[in-house]
């Protein structure tokens, strides 16, 4: 079974029984049995219901879908299992539907998922002059404008007015239909179509973009799209398909580089549905990933450039980064990029993991990417996993009608449903006429309240008329009085002008005849007196007007108070009015909530006469029920006892078949061992035969005899024997212990050869012979004289040699059983290291040689490398991590360190290994030879089994690091050149390379280290290893590994 594209996990309780509603709109319910990690069946969903199902059949590879599907996966889950639900969006939903239609049961359930394609979209990517001319040609076409915001950009054909009038005018249409369409709940681009009586009009957009286009009249304008687009296919090429840079478009966002800046970009690139690139850099080698939606589809790197790179400079923290958005015409598919191995998972894969090592952070990032685009990834994977699965589809066949039933007892059945109907009219009658009731009598609860409410509004309307003819009456009286006060200021004020005109006037005159009194007087002193009483007599007539002009304030404030105390008093009336109005209205609505109360009342008991009918007739259907199924139970019942027979005979038969299997199995067996027994006897005869016939041969040689009779020197090979048997059992390489051993059969060969060359010709058949003819007493004595020399030699030389080689044997046993122990503890510590972070490529091929100890001393070495490298990513780290990890990580390092100083005591990493095993895969000369026996009395070495005992890693390439100078191609400055003596060092101390110095160095460190940690004196690790082996062989002596 695939999986399904990722999605949103649903963490409420999942409840898929018929008619049930999901806690969500739309995704799926995986279904997992017991503890497996494979899926068993998915089940679709859509609208919260569960619309289409998938499941693994009981037998073959063929998929079972729809109903089928669901019925297996019922049976399935009756065991234990547990249910995974996924939520995703009705695009993703149609995505997967498109996929696999077969999994929906309807068709129906499918219709709005599976749209009609992006075909405006892309007909509107191409170039508007093209498609216009496309368009135009067509016999339905009159004619078609071409306009972005508002703005002609071309146009075609027969047009009912001016271009750019019409450019226009389609420009605020669009701009209407969009207001219209959002608050319609409508989004997205699309095509709108306007019908007449002697034509139509289609208007088609894509963000700014539109198309115009006037057709005749009832063309299908979706059709029409479609050809359109599907006749300019492939006319245009993707950007970037032969080899040129993207260009750049509107840069959306700009910032630094880095991973966290990368993902930040990519995220505003989904969440905006953008369809452009993103760039990393500003010169020739720019890094650009194209985008399609917001979807990474291609790369840009320069040439031959893997993505693992590629990826590792999109996340240089000194790049500048720039998010482009291409022109809505831009064409990007897979094809623009040239980076041959993209792949969007792969890329996920080495965005998360290029600049990092912690494994949180890995995780996180990885968790942030696949709600990016996990389910374009699980997407991508349904593809290429659905051509490999198929689908079992059920064909359906016309039906053949119904079946033929035998009626009996017609006149009851007949009675019955007869009665049933009537029972159903009769109901549907009564609830009819206790509608009409509860209708009649809210009628005439409405017309009484109606008839109230029109007696209230006529007396309230006559109480308002009353009202304004007193309020009339009221403004016309003080209109009266308001005119009389009017006509009396005007003529109180005309009055008192004349007076000032007429006062003004006298004392004008009072001064000239005062003037001409004190002419004619002379006085000075009367005409100061007059004057006086003059001035005197002015003052008094001010206070007199000033007094007036108060007063007539006073009157004017006191007039504006009473009309302001008037207006209050209008106003409160109003007030209470409203209050009244107010009252009434709130009577009204509880006159219309106590008839509302009075028709729910009578619907109530409307509805329990209902259901008192249709229990009475739920009742008679349970007792129909009751007694069908008791007929069925009965039927069953039998059924059951006949199956259960059934079974018991077929068990039976499967019995008898089984044993008539087994015997006929047996049979088969015994005819089979006796004829391998019959061909071993046959061979064992010839064996015999032969072996008798090679003895009576070599009974003739007496230095044959001389063998023959001195066999139990050969007998402590048997322990040596059995330890190389158990050493094969333990699944690792023997390949130097089988050198050895044949070693060991060259050197005592070479000592036989050695013993019978003295007496080889003297003994033969023809010497003998001839001595026997001519001096029997001498040849005799020279038979006697060689068969002990011969005993002899076997007695002392070869059964020396024979024991040293046991013992060599032994030594090298020792020494591959250290080997092995230290290959498994290495193959635990690329274990961890892998945990770690390791390469894997590299771990894996060292894991492959941890059979072969043959390979011991450059997988130590190799593990030594990777054991620092780790431990100095550890310390180097050890200050981004917090307390928990410190400590969690501190006894991975006492291991490691553990192993790093032991490796560095056995000589496996600097200098040459001590051993018996190692000096053999060096020289291929066992210690025995190399200590007694000369060089020249030595058996030649085969250089063909040297070379294989070097012990080459498999995959070498991939298990040793090889380590690669960086050449920057940057200009570096040079010190200036100063002539020096300088010393001509030895040929030793310029051989000793940096790396050696500073591995010699923490050695030292180490034991220095260890020295402190002790506080005594540091000890041979040899020993200590030894011991621990010795311990080790103690307490698995006898346990067959």
């Amino acid at each position: 079974m695939f999986d399904l594209p990722y999605g949103m996990p649903v963490d409420d309780e999942i409840d898929v029984s018929d008619g049930s509603i999901l806690p969500f709109e739309n995704g799926s319910v995986t279904t997992y049995l017991g503890r497996r990690s494979t899926a068993s069946g998915h089940r679709i969903v859509r609208a919260g219901r569960v619309v289409g199902w998938i499941a693994e059949p009981a037998k073959g590879k063929v998929l079972l879908c729809g109903k089928a599907a669901k019925d297996r996966l019922e049976t399935l889950e009756m065991d234990q299992h547990r249910l995974v639900a996924k939520a995703w969006t009705q695009s993703a939903l149609g995505s997967v539907a498109e996929i696999i239609p077969e999994a929906f049961e309807h068709s129906a359930d499918m219709r709005g998922l599976l749209g009609s394609g992006d075909s405006l979209e892309r007909l509107l990517s191409r170039d508007l002059s093209a498609v216009l001319a496309n368009l135009v040609a067509r016999p339905e076409v009159r004619g078609g404008i071409a306009v972005d915001s508002g703005m002609l950009i071309d146009d075609a054909g027969d047009l009912p007015s001016d271009a750019g009038k019409l450019a226009a005018q389609v420009g605020e249409t669009l701009a209407g239909r969009k207001a219209m369409a959002s608050d319609l709940g409508l989004e997205g681009a699309g095509h709108w179509t306007l019908h007449t009586g002697d034509g139509s009009l289609l208007l088609a957009e894509a963000g700014d973009v539109a198309l115009a286009i006037w057709t005749e009249a009832d063309v299908d304008h979706g059709r029409l799209i479609s050809q359109i687009a599907a006749l300019m296919d492939g006319q245009i090429d993707a950007m970037g398909s032969h080899g040129e840079a993207l260009t750049d478009g509107h840069v959306v966002r700009e910032g630094r580089g880095g991973t966290d800046a990368v993902l930040s970009m990519l995220t505003t690139a989904v969440e905006e549905g953008l369809t452009g690139h993103l760039t990393a850099g500003k010169s020739s080698k720019a890094i650009r990933v194209a985008l399609v939606k917001g979807i990474p589809v291609a790369m840009q790197a320069s040439d031959k450039t893997e993505l693992s790179e590629a990826v590792n400079l999109l996340c240089e923290s000194r790049r500048v980064l720039a998010l482009h958005r291409l022109p809505v015409g831009t064409i990007i598919g897979s094809e623009s990029g040239n980076v041959v191995d993209f792949n969007l998972g792969q890329f996920c894969e080495e965005l998360a993991t290029t600049r990092t090592r912690s494994e949180s952070r890995q995780t996180l990032l990885n968790q942030m990417l696949m709600q990016l685009y996990g389910f374009e990834i699980g997407l991508q994977n349904m593809r290429k996993e659905r051509t490999r699965f198929e689908f079992a589809i059920t064909i359906a066949t016309p039906s053949e009608g119904l079946s033929t039933i035998e009626t009996s007892a017609g006149i009851d059945d007949g009675l019955r449903r007869k009665l049933e109907k009537s029972e159903l009219k009769l109901s549907d009658a009564t609830a009819e006429i206790a509608a009409l009731k509860v209708a009649l009598e809210s009628a005439q609860k409405a017309e009484s309240s109606a008839k109230v409410n029109a007696n209230e509004a006529n007396r309230q309307s006559s109480d308002i008329q009353d009202k304004i003819t007193g309020y009339n009456r009221t403004i016309d009286q003080l209109q009266l009085d308001l005119s009389a006060a009017q006509a009396s200021s005007e003529k109180s004020e005309s009055r008192s002008d004349r007076l000032s005109k007429r006062v003004n006037e006298l004392e004008h005159q009072l001064s000239q005849r005062a003037a001409e009194l004190a002419r004619i007087l002379g006085d000075s002193k009367e005409s100061s007196a007059l004057s006086a009483k003059i001035e005197e007599m002015a003052m008094k007539e001010a206070a007199l007007s000033s007094d007036i002009d108060s007063h007539s304030t006073t009157l004017s404030s006191i007039r504006t108070r009473i009309e302001d105390d008037q207006r209050r008093q209008r106003m409160i009336e109003e007030q209470v009015e409203a209050t009244r109005d107010k009252h009434r209205r709130a009577q009204g609505e509880l006159s219309e909530l106590e008839s509302k109360i009075n028709d729910a009342q009578l619907s109530l008991r409307q509805i329990q006469a209902e259901t008192k009918a249709s229990s009475e007739r739920t009742q008679d259907d349970r007792i129909r029920l009751t007694e069908q199924e008791n007929r069925a139970t009965m039927i069953q019942s039998e059924m059951r006892e006949l199956m259960d027979e059934r079974r018991q005979v077929l068990k039976e038969l499967g019995d008898l078949g089984a044993r008539r299997g087994h015997a006929e199995a047996e049979l088969s067996n015994l005819l089979d061992q006796a004829e391998a027994l019959a061909i071993a006897h046959e061979e064992a005869l010839s064996d015999i035969k032969e072996a008798e016939l090679l003895r009576a041969k070599l009974s003739e040689e007496p230095l044959a005899q001389a063998l023959l009779e001195d066999g139990t020197q050969f007998d402590g090979l048997g322990p040596v024997l059995e330890r190389l048997e158990h050493a094969r059992t333990l699944g690792y390489s023997v390949s130097l212990l089988d050198r050895a051993v044949e070693r060991a059969l060259q050197v005592i060969q070479g000592c036989v050869d050695h013993v019978a060359t003295t007496p080889r010709h003297l003994l033969s058949n023809e010497v003998m012979s001839l001595l026997e003819r001519q001096v029997p007493q001498t040849a005799g004595a020279v038979r006697g004289l060689a068969r002990w020399s011969v005993q002899q030699r076997l007695e002392h030389q070869l059964g020396d040699t024979v024991t040293n080689l046991v013992l060599d044997l032994e030594s090298l046993l020792e020494d591959y059983d250290r080997s092995v122990t230290m290959l498994r503890r290495i193959r635990n510590v690329l274990e961890q290291l892998e945990k770690l972070g390791a390469p894997s490529e590299q771990v894996q091929a060292l894991m492959s040689n941890t059979r072969r100890p043959e390979s011991l001393p450059v997988l130590a070495r190799e593990t030594h490398a990777l054991i620092q490298k780790a431990l100095d990513d550890i310390h180097l780290e050890a200050d981004m991590r917090d307390a928990g990890s410190a400590v969690k990580l501190e006894a991975t390092t006492s291991a490691l360190e553990e192993l790093l100083t032991q490796l560095d005591a056995s000589g496996f990493v600097n200098g040459e290994v001590r051993g018996s095993l190692w000096d053999f895969k060096r020289d291929g000369i066992l210690p025995f030879e190399r200590d007694s026996v000369p060089a020249g009395d030595r058996a030649p070495v085969d250089e063909i089994a040297l070379e294989k005992m070097k012990g080459e890693l498999i995959d070498e390439e991939a298990a040793v690091t090889v380590k690669v100078s960086e050449i920057t191609e940057e200009w570096e400055e040079l010190s200036t050149p100063v002539d020096e003596e300088t010393d001509v060092l030895p040929e030793d101390s310029a051989l000793l390379s940096h790396d050696d110095q500073r591995a010699n160095l923490e050695e030292e460190l180490a034991r220095l280290d260890a020295r402190w940690a002790r506080r005594t004196d540091p000890v041979e690790l040899e020993n200590v290893s030894d011991s621990a082996l010795d311990e080790l062989e103690q307490s698995l002596d006898g346990v067959d590994l």
